[in-house]
């Protein structure tokens, strides 16, 4: 089965502490469980509440894992069968991927924007 999951990263080596913070998204895409490719998807950075981009940007992903997101941005692409995936701690972008598709990754239910 094939599925995409997207990391939020401000520097392409770690996982980006706030969603509205990403500069881009390293998109991955899975087969079987394993990594079979990925694929950077770059925005700019704009002010924070701008969901509609996040969607757009995350379009065929399944998941997406970050350090923080707010309520807005969770429930909007929530909306969009897009699983927001919010990191216990600081992590290189291949560690939380293979966490998260190993069900390992650490995860917390809170949703704080830190923009405000």
């Amino acid at each position: 089965m094939k599925s995409q999951i997207a990391v939020a990263t401000s520097d392409g080596v770690s996982l980006c502490g706030h969603l509205a913070k990403s500069a881009a998204f390293v998109v991955l895409s899975v087969e079987e469980g394993r990594i079979v490719s990925r694929a950077v998807r770059t925005r700019e950075l704009g002010p924070c509440g701008n969901h509609k981009s996040f969607v757009e940007m995350l379009e065929g992903c399944d998941a997406v894992i970050c350090g923080g997101i707010g309520q807005g941005a969770f429930d909007a692409l929530s909306a969009h069968g897009i699983k927001p995936v919010v990191a216990a701690g600081s992590c290189a972008i291949d560690d939380a991927a293979e966490q998260y598709l190993a069900g390992s990754l650490a995860t917390t239910g809170e949703r704080v924007c830190l923009c405000h």
